[in-house]
């Protein structure tokens, strides 16, 4: 897989599957990182923290915390799988801030992605459910509920759209707003069909837009910008190649026939070189998946930054 991977300038945007890719088929554990796993009645949550820079290297990701919660039914709008995922993700974000958020404190909310491509919506439409009480704080703040804290949020859409890097857009909003956090969430790149609309994962490392498809842009992280960035995504789309590979390899398996890698790459890439490699698979429900998980991120942000305010309350301040 990682020669595949590489074959196509593809990379992995999932903490769970880089380490899987690591571990291979043998189980091993990775020097320099620990992991812990909370089995609960919908979901599991993985969190996962890389310690140390030989780790991270070898992990293919930064030295932080990687929370990843799973659940096959997320996919589905059942209101009791949302609500255990709210209160998992308002649970976990404090982690991973260390809990130094002060009340007064700006947040800077970013929805990365192209809102005319429904697999790449993810980010902007979780501005659109976000709640957004900076400018109340300035002009009206006898119409906020008490307790609640100055957010602000940008969908600063593409390159292709805008003509404008979103890291130009970001920072310079950074330099003139002055932010204490920044929470940035984008659709991500599976390396699995059943990661599609199922997984969330949170980290703390910040996030490079576009490496799951081979158009990496410049990183949004804390050593660029100059403040926490906690980067939120959930897998919207999975390369054709990796598809075509795992059901060549399970077709070889099932049926007692050698499976050779390097011959099976060279196969997979003489069909979709007509499109230069980056053909991409998304599932006709996707406009149903991109809808309940941007509402589901929207509300355990929102959870987690307004603590003690209802859900219906928050909601009254989205967009």
């Amino acid at each position: 897989m990682n020669e595949l991977l590489s074959r196509f300038n593809l990379n992995v945007d999932l903490a769970t599957e880089a380490r899987d890719l690591v571990r291979g088929t043998t189980g091993r554990e990775i020097q320099g990182v620990e992991e812990k796993v909370e089995q609960m009645e919908q979901i599991k949550i993985t969190s996962m923290f890389i310690r140390e820079p030989q780790a991270a290297q070898v992990m293919g990701r930064p030295v932080g915390t990687y929370i990843t919660i799973e659940s096959p039914p997320l996919k589905i709008n059942d209101p009791y799988v949302k609500q255990e995922i709210i209160d998992a993700m308002a649970k976990s974000i404090p982690t991973l801030l260390d809990d130094s958020l002060k009340p007064e404190d700006i947040v800077l909310l970013v929805g990365l992605g192209n809102w005319r491509a429904t697999p790449d919506a993810l980010g902007p439409k979780f501005i659109e459910y976000s709640p957004i009480t900076r400018h109340y704080h300035q002009y009206a703040p006898e119409a906020l509920v008490e307790g609640m804290r100055p957010t602000c949020g940008i969908a600063p859409g593409v390159l292709g759209i805008t003509g404008l890097e979103t890291f130009d857009v970001i920072k310079g909003i950074v330099d003139k707003v002055k932010p204490a956090v920044m929470f940035v969430v984008d659709s991500l790149a599976a390396q699995n069909v059943e990661r599609i609309g199922t997984t969330i994962q949170m980290s703390n490392t910040g996030i490079q837009p576009g490496s799951g498809i081979g158009n990496t842009r410049q990183a949004l992280t804390q050593q660029e910008l100059g403040l926490p960035v906690i980067a939120i995504g959930c897998p919207t789309i999975v390369n054709a190649a990796v598809i075509t590979n795992q059901a060549i390899q399970k077709y070889c398996i099932d049926n007692g026939v050698s499976f050779v890698e390097s011959r099976a790459r060279d196969t997979i890439e003489a069909i979709v070189s007509f499109f230069g490699g980056s053909l991409t698979v998304t599932p006709k429900e996707i406009d149903d998946i991109i809808e309940n998980t941007s509402r589901i991120l929207a509300m355990g942000v929102g959870t987690a930054l307004f603590p003690g305010i209802s859900q219906e309350q928050l909601e009254l301040y989205a967009n």
